[in-house]
């Protein structure tokens, strides 16, 4: 068993590695430059160290105090996003012999009081953790010393959980946030196996940590978790058997409803851009703006108004499965809404500076999985059925989606991974 030093190091290497990517940059600038509040809160903390040091402290005690824990044991759940919590339940339906105690982030003042008394020396934690704020701050800068000690606070946390409560395992499906990574140390450091269940394609860089159960979606994103150096103990591949149809033949010529699909941090101009293109096409009849579950454009709904159209919406149905088949064409960034299309039979173009990342940051293009728009106007429906027919493509959609494996034999490896893992699931079949 790793020392608690050991492990926590682990954890705070990996989040400062996964906080240096491009994607994660983009999102923090787009964040910060939406809000002027945020704009101000930065600005301070960049030129004073006192500042600084103040904000990630009161961070790091609001994340530690705002974990609150049902009474139970079995599986400690880690889940803050919906996507998260989603890929979680569907795990859960497959061993429904284990007791699942999922953590909840509470950030009332009420709650947050409450967990802070559980702390041994307040004052000296805090002198402990201001001390290391500046020394990462001098380090890796201002954000980058937020998220580690963030990841510290929740580390502690869940140490007392899984100190304190019958916990055999931890299931987490974040690879690159402060709550699952601390999740992953924690647990490593109790001897407490982890699994992960992913959702979507993973974003290099990726933390470089041990799973005994790993779930992915597909095997190019397990590819990505070996060449980051993950430990995983077993593999499953995720099925998309029961979502797949195959792409429309013969290959339709024009279109009438268009969604366009968006990542969690759209370039405003660029979205609107693509909209008047699509609605000055007379082949376009409808155009979707499904916004992705934590958007962050939040002048969307004005944006789309000020297009006076009705032919544009901006709305999500409860299923993206659902718009996704309600609509003849898919235009994406760097989403892998993209890979859902293709994998439900809706033709989908990568269109480029859609959001703030890097192009073509899953390798959809670059691998002759998802075809790019040259332009905006006009499609060329023509152009895109060539690329979709080519022989070899098949294979590649493969390589991203298991459409024809067996959601029966993934439910099978995973019980059969875990069967003698922990006490509780020893009588799974």
């Amino acid at each position: 068993m790793r020392s608690l030093n050991s492990a926590l190091l682990t954890g705070v290497r990996g989040q400062i590695v996964c906080d240096g990517g491009a994607v994660v940059a983009g999102i923090v600038d787009f964040v910060v430059s939406r809000s002027r509040s945020l704009r101000l809160l930065a600005g301070l903390a960049e030129r004073s160290a006192t500042v600084a040091t103040a904000l990630i402290v009161v961070n790091a005690v609001r994340c530690f105090a705002g974990v609150r824990c049902p009474p139970g044991g079995g599986a400690l759940v880690v889940a803050r996003r919906p996507n998260e919590r989603r890929e979680v339940d569907a795990l859960r339906r497959l061993i429904p012999d284990l007791t699942w105690t999922p953590v909840a982030f509470d950030w009332r003042p009420a709650a947050m009081l409450a967990a802070f008394q559980t702390f041994r020396r307040p004052l000296s934690d805090l002198r402990r953790t201001a001390r290391l704020a500046r020394r990462l701050v001098r380090r890796f800068g201002v954000f980058r010393a937020l998220r580690a000690v963030e990841l510290i606070a929740y580390y502690r946390r869940y140490v007392q959980l899984l100190d304190s409560r019958p916990f055999t395992l931890a299931v987490m499906s974040s690879h690159s946030n402060p709550h699952g990574i601390a999740l992953n140390t924690a647990a490593r450091r109790s001897g407490i196996p982890v699994v992960l269940t992913t959702h979507g394609m993973p974003v290099r860089p990726i933390a470089r940590l041990d799973y005994e159960l790993a779930i992915h979606e597909c095997e190019a994103s397990l590819r990505v978790y070996v060449d980051a150096g993950c430990r995983m103990n077993h593999t499953v591949v995720k099925s998309r058997r029961a979502e797949y149809r195959s792409l429309p033949q013969p290959w339709p010529r024009s279109w009438g409803r268009v969604a366009i699909c968006l990542s969690k941090d759209p370039v405003a101009d660029r979205v609107l851009a693509c909209v008047r293109a699509l609605i000055g096409d007379p082949r376009t009849q409808q155009v979707l703006i499904r916004p992705h579950p934590i958007n962050l454009w939040d002048g969307l709904t004005d944006a789309v108004a000020s297009l006076g159209d009705a032919r544009v919406i901006a709305q999500s149905s409860a299923r993206l499965l659902d718009d996704i088949r309600a609509c003849d064409l898919v235009l994406g960034g760097n989403s892998t809404v993209l890979l859902d299309a293709l994998v439900a039979g809706t033709p989908a173009c990568y269109v480029r500076g859609l959001d703030h990342g890097p192009h073509d940051v899953q390798d959809f293009v670059r691998d002759g999985l998802v075809y790019e728009l040259p332009q905006l106007s006009p499609i060329d429906a023509g152009a895109m059925a060539r690329f979709y027919s080519r022989r070899e493509w098949p294979a590649i959609l493969r390589r991203y989606a298991a459409v024809d494996l067996s959601p029966d034999d993934v439910a099978c490896a995973v019980r059969s991974a875990l069967s003698g893992t922990t006490s509780s699931l020893r009588s799974v079949p």
